[in-house]
């Protein structure tokens, strides 16, 4: 494993456990492809959010377009869905 001090660091962290959890969760789901935020929406298990806790999956969901969809399969949702996840800064 690699650690360092870099400021982002911890976001990252969180981000890339945040993509396992819904790897892990739609490994054998028979959803795809997903066709809207609709279909996204109702497949997502509640309360999988990033681990810090600030935002959840289905918040993530309002941040998609159009030109998300489709969502082919589960590579495709953890890419396009923690693509929308917004690192801010610490003040």
């Amino acid at each position: 494993m690699i650690t360092t001090n870099h400021p982002l660091y911890e976001a990252l962290r969180d981000i890339q456990d945040f993509k396992l959890k819904l790897s892990e969760y739609f490994k054998d789901k028979n959803v795809f492809p997903i066709k809207s935020k609709v279909e996204l929406a109702g497949a997502l298990p509640c309360g999988v959010s990033l681990p810090c806790g600030e935002i959840e999956a289905g918040e993530l969901v309002k941040l998609m377009t159009d030109a998300d969809f489709p969502i082919k399969d589960v590579e495709d949702l953890v890419i396009k869905l923690s693509n929308k996840c917004v690192i801010k800064k610490n003040e």
